[in-house]
């Protein structure tokens, strides 16, 4: 049923927010990375005691305080054109979320504008309602290469310096194990904000492995149900129909329903690990329903029998590994066991990258206390060697991931000594964990510092290759954030992109946003418009019309939904405009006092919906508006901002030109907007060198002077009197400051 329009007008405050996500750790064995990776430490803690946040590989807070670096450039998910990349049409076929070109300075990857109604050039509050008291202020959503550089900051209107930096935090920090069952279903750890952490299951990720994106996988275990703190090692091969959970954090590990997804209980959770403070890996042996687990105390803990006694009554033996009589593990990581053999490894001390440590121990099923070992493997690369797989065979191959010296090395038995030889390095960055599927792929995590360069890789075994199979980045649902609006009331709603595989982009809201006063962090995830129904790919521009109407310019679906911006979750649109030209929009402003929509087309064309929210876009635009000069030649290459003033009738639009120029930028002044059709010949145009404007994004209006992010060149402009100009006017901004990639901007008025 088409909306019935209200004719309340109000005009919108704007300010901000932005992404990171922190790295979280461990309570049990004091740990610290140093300079080359991590390394393990050694100084015990007491497991009577609630878990705090060390981890024992990195000896820092958990991973869950590390400023996330994911942000993914658009053109990774999607196969459209982004026109501030390319001056042609977007392809309508499939989503684009960015630059195509993948520069980040001189290309605009993800961009949108939430232009708030200032007609009149008022920027101060609902002029009905009394509106919102906000620090005043104009704000900057900042959009880099990498997610955990992305930012929302506000400027004084002098533009003088920065005053408040927002961080966003998403749901996942840093990828940490993957476990790989013998179909190739893949159980993926990770670390996440508020020192929680969870689980994705992928499935068929490892068998015809191809380069993709993570995301949040089929399913997600997480919340506060799981009781999941720090995930390590996964055990995807549980006791039949389930999966077994190292958790370090939480000095326990659990085991979960192969099916589980959500926030779910685990089946049961072995809490008694006899003289370890905690565990990183865990593996069961299933014709002996025996589970070994590996305990960064340097002993391994047995639990016999574990279907059926489930490990409630602590461990039935202790494996030491020893030579001489003489104990020599310090803190166990990987561990694989086959035909009776047990394999170990042994990451030292977290000062130390050169003292790790393989153990082979024979006779498995019946060692007990301090153990001879068969083999014991040291020096060369081995400084922090976090997880093993084995694969048997003719050709026996011990697989290590080695993090503190970037890389995987491969360890071949000696058919004739029956002894492991050091066969193959591959640098890998700060790899976490091994597994191999089906004896024919390797599968590796990688997980630097921050989080934007997490990945997994696919390698082919038996011998790892120095190309990979396939590579899998980009985990989470948030991949950077584009537009932002605030309502009268004060809250903020700001859209984002994120990963197609789960489910594309949506908007986030942040209570009370207007009224935020120093720097701090936001979740992207918390409360948000995102899902199935809402149909939000790749999503640019947010505009509120009517208090409660939330335009959503989606660049990727090539539409304008709208939604009620007071619901929030996976909700279907109320309307989608369709027939908006042909090409996608980028940026849209609504004059809720005529109810007339203007949108700024990457076409370089203007469209104009009159009755806009009456006929909810039926039957296309009312009228296209075509920006020439004064011999009526077309100027318009690529428009992205667009605001509407009423009390002078101007449209004043950005251009960003070509992706390949970072001079090429225009602004558009082009009066008696409300009745212009065709060629318009425009009434000035800001542009040349003097303005260093190239990739001018989005723009914001205070009645007289015009705020501009400019991308290309990492700057936010101020224009003054922009009203006034008349034809080519090649001038200086009238102040300017360093912003990083702005992608769009805001101002907020004195109260």
């Amino acid at each position: 049923m088409p909306f019935t329009h209200r004719r309340t007008h109000y005009t919108l405050l704007l300010p901000a927010l932005a992404l990171t996500l922190a790295a979280c750790g461990d309570d049990i064995q004091a740990v610290t990375e140093g300079s080359s990776g991590t390394a393990e430490g050694t100084t015990e803690i007491d497991p009577t005691k609630p878990p705090t946040t060390v981890d024992p590989t990195t000896g820092e807070p958990p991973t869950t305080t590390e400023p996330p670096t994911t942000t993914i450039e658009p053109t990774s998910t999607s196969s459209s054109t982004d026109p501030t990349a390319s001056t042609t049409e977007p392809v309508t076929s499939g989503p684009s979320t960015g630059d195509t070109t993948g520069n980040t300075t001189s290309g605009d990857t993800t961009s949108g504008t939430g232009t708030g109604d200032t007609t009149g050039g008022s920027t101060g509050g609902d002029t009905t309602t009394g509106g919102v008291v906000g620090l005043p202020g104009v704000w900057a959503t900042q959009n880099p290469a990498g997610l955990a550089t992305d930012a929302l900051v506000r400027y004084p209107f002098d533009l003088s310096a920065a005053e408040v930096t927002l961080l966003v935090e998403g749901e996942v920090v840093s990828i940490q194990s993957i476990g790989v069952n013998s179909s190739g279903d893949a159980f993926i750890s990770f670390d996440a904000p508020a020192g929680v952490g969870g689980v994705i299951f992928r499935d068929n990720l490892a068998i015809n492995p191809m380069n993709g994106q993570l995301g949040m996988g089929d399913r997600v275990i997480a919340g506060p149900a799981t009781g999941l703190i720090a995930p390590k090692g996964v055990e995807a091969a549980g006791p039949t129909g389930t999966f077994v959970v190292a958790d370090t954090g939480a000095a326990d590990f659990k085991v979960f329903d192969f099916d589980d997804n959500g926030d779910v209980a685990p089946l049961f959770t072995i809490t008694d690990l006899g003289s370890s403070a905690a565990v990183w890996d865990v593996h069961y042996v299933a014709n002996a329903d025996t589970l070994y687990a590996a305990g960064t105390n340097g002993e391994v803990q047995v639990y016999e029998d574990f279907k059926d006694a489930m490990g409630q009554a602590g461990p039935d033996r202790t494996i030491v590994p020893a030579d001489a009589g003489v104990k020599i593990s310090v803190n166990l990581h990987g561990i694989a066991v086959d035909s009776n053999v047990l394999y170990l490894s042994d990451v030292g001390d977290a000062m130390n990258t050169t003292d790790g440590q393989l153990f082979v121990i024979e006779s498995a099923n019946t060692a007990a206390a301090l153990k001879q070992v068969k083999q014991r493997i040291q020096g060369g690369q081995l400084g922090n060697p976090v997880d093993i797989e084995l694969r048997p065979g003719l050709i026996t191959n011990l697989y290590v991931a080695e993090k503190a010296n970037d890389a995987v090395i491969v360890y071949t038995r000696n058919l004739m000594t029956g002894m492991f030889e050091l066969g193959k390095n591959l640098a890998v960055t700060k790899p976490e964990s091994v597994a191999v599927v089906a004896a024919s792929n390797l599968i590796v995590s990688s997980n630097p510092p921050g989080f934007d360069a997490d990945m997994a890789l696919a390698l082919a075994a038996p011998m790892v290759d120095i190309n990979p199979l396939a590579t899998f980045d980009k985990l989470g649902t948030v991949n950077s954030i584009q537009s932002l609006v605030i309502a009268p009331s004060g809250d903020g709603h700001v859209s984002f992109d994120g990963p197609a595989f789960s489910g594309g982009g949506g908007a986030f809201t942040i209570d009370a946003l207007s009224a935020t006063a120093a720097d701090g962090s936001t979740s992207a995830v918390a409360s948000r418009l995102w899902g199935v129904n809402p149909k939000i790919v790749a999503p640019k521009a947010l505009h509120l019309a009517d208090a409660d109407r939330l335009f959503v310019v989606d660049f990727g679906a090539v539409d304008i939904k709208v939604f009620d911006s007071t619901l929030l979750g996976d909700d279907v649109p109320l309307a989608s405009f369709v027939e908006i030209g042909g090409v996608a929009a980028w940026d849209v402003d609504y004059d809720d006092a005529t109810d007339r929509l203007y949108v700024a087309s990457t076409d370089g064309k203007l469209r104009v919906f009159d009755d806009a929210l009456l006929n909810l876009g039926v039957g296309g635009p009312t009228r296209t508006i075509t920006p020439t000069d004064d011999q009526n030649a077309p100027i318009g290459v690529n428009l992205h901002g667009i605001h509407y003033d009423a009390g002078s009738n101007t449209v004043i639009v950005s251009d960003v030109g070509s992706v390949q120029s970072t001079t090429d930028g225009a602004i558009f002044v082009i009066a008696g907007a409300d009745a212009a059709d065709g060629d318009v010949a425009v009434q000035a145009v800001i542009r040349g060198d003097q303005t260093k404007l190239g990739n001018p994004v989005d723009i914001a209006f205070d009645g007289a002077n015009l705020y501009v992010a400019e991308k290309a060149n990492s700057l936010v402009q101020r224009y003054d009197g922009v009203l006034a100009l008349i034809g080519e006017q090649n001038i200086a901004a009238s102040a300017e400051i360093a912003s990083a990639n702005p992608e769009s901007v805001q101002i907020v008025a004195a109260p």
